[in-house]
């Protein structure tokens, strides 16, 4: 493999990272607390991209990891809530 394919590989498994753990831990607090503590998951992820960042503060790797864990937050968050909504 040359080094194009690896890095886009790099990133699409960071993407994935990202949407995976957003979704673990929401399901996770779905069925754990009988409100969704919403707050609680939008603090979580974005201290998890804040560590990220960082930690990786000279290099300018983990893009899309960060970006897609506040996406995600986002996404998750209103889809997790969207009973409480209307």
């Amino acid at each position: 493999m040359n080094y194009h394919i690896k890095n886009e590989l790099s990133l699409f498994s960071e993407l994935l990272l990202s949407l995976l753990l957003t979704l673990c831990l929401g399901i996770y607090c779905l069925k754990t607390f009988d409100p969704f503590p919403w707050l609680s998951f939008i603090g979580v992820l974005i201290g998890i991209a804040l560590i990220v960042t960082c930690w990786e503060e000279k290099e300018n790797q983990w893009i899309f990891l960060v970006s897609g864990l506040l996406v995600n937050t986002i996404v998750w968050s209103v889809f997790f809530n969207w009973s409480s909504f209307f």
